[in-house]
This record gives structure tokens, sequence and C-alpha cells, in this order.
């Protein structure tokens, strides 16, 4: 019998597949270990404990998602590209890592409270970089007047569920790449 991989890499991408099944608090690290086929002592050479999974899980996205719109603000093109290229991250996040990006929407109210305080305040200078752009598109009228708190929760609410359907649909990583930046920014009205 040929002795289990336990790197971290392989700790990870398993508990985000059992926390999205499961949900965080419902998985311990006994199960963890078992879906490894290892024995939950043995976990503890590679993690602390559940809650550094959680951490970790997340904060890989957060400094993701913070490093792109920040290159996505600074760049010198119009709006609609600002927005596609936002979109377009999340489409690679939700496609590539669909159970860490689950668990990223999903659980990190369990995250502890210094790290919640840290997440809640990342999302809120996100969401605040965001509504910027949205503002300087309304300006330069490259977007319909709208108020820019409805556009932005329209947006995220769409691109939180998209590794939904996108594992339950056969639809190629193009077809999202391209319909769903058009449908978010143009509606579905001709």
């Amino acid at each position: 019998m040929s002795k289990p991989n336990l790197s971290k890499p392989i700790v990870l991408k398993t508990s985000a597949k059992l926390f999205r099944h499961q949900s965080f608090a419902q998985v311990s690290m006994r199960d963890i270990a078992n879906a490894l086929n290892v024995k939950a002592s043995s976990l503890y050479n590679h993690i602390l404990s559940k809650d550094e999974i959680l951490e970790e899980l997340i904060f890989e996205l957060v400094d993701k998602f913070m490093t792109k719109i920040n290159e996505t603000q600074n760049k010198t093109i119009d709006t609609k590209f600002k927005l596609e290229d936002i979109i377009h991250t999340h489409i690679d996040i939700a496609i590539n890592t669909p159970n860490q990006f689950a668990t990223f929407n999903s659980d990190w109210k369990y995250l502890k409270s210094d790290k919640k305080k840290y997440f809640l305040t990342q999302r809120k200078i996100y969401e605040q970089i965001l509504k910027s752009i949205v503002e300087k598109g309304i300006d330069d009228q490259d977007i319909k007047k709208c108020n820019p708190e409805i556009i932005i929760y329209q947006m995220l609410s769409s691109l939180r569920t998209l590794h939904l359907l996108y594992e339950k649909k056969d639809i190629s990583t193009h077809t999202f790449k391209k319909e769903i930046p058009k449908l978010i920014l143009e509606g579905i009205i001709k």
C-alpha cells in the first residue's frame, strides 16, 4: 500500500470539497483525514487546525481578488473593459477552483473574529474600488445612469454562484467568458 500524499495543497483541496458539500461547521478534522485515507493525527503535521485550513482557502482568494481589482482599476481602459476584466476574474476563479470559491462565498462567516473583521474590511475595500469604477463610468457616460450600489449588487450576486451553473451544464469556458459579461453589462433585451 502506497503512502498517501499529504501535501498542504492536497489537504486544502480536499477540505474545500468537503466544506462545499457539507459546510465548514459540519466537517471535522476526522472527516478530512478519512477523505484523505489517513489518521487525523497525521494531518496535524501539515495543518494546525480546521480554522487554519479555512483561513488559507479564503485568504488565498482574497489576495487574488484584491490584486486583480487594483490592477484593473489602474489600467487605462474604459469602464466596460474594466468591468469585463473584473467579471473574467470571477469566472476564472469560479471555474478553476469551484470548491474553494464556494467556501470563500459561504463559509467566511466561520472565520475567527479578527480574521472575519479583516475579511469584511477587504470585501468593503473591493466593493469601494468597484463602485469607483462604476461611478467613473457613469460620469464618463460609458454606462447607464443607475444607482452604483444596485449595479454592484447585481453584478456580484450574479457572479457569486457561477460555479454552480458551470458544473451542471456542458458550457465551455469560452462561452462563459463571452456571454456572462455581455448579459451583466448589456442585459437581455434587444
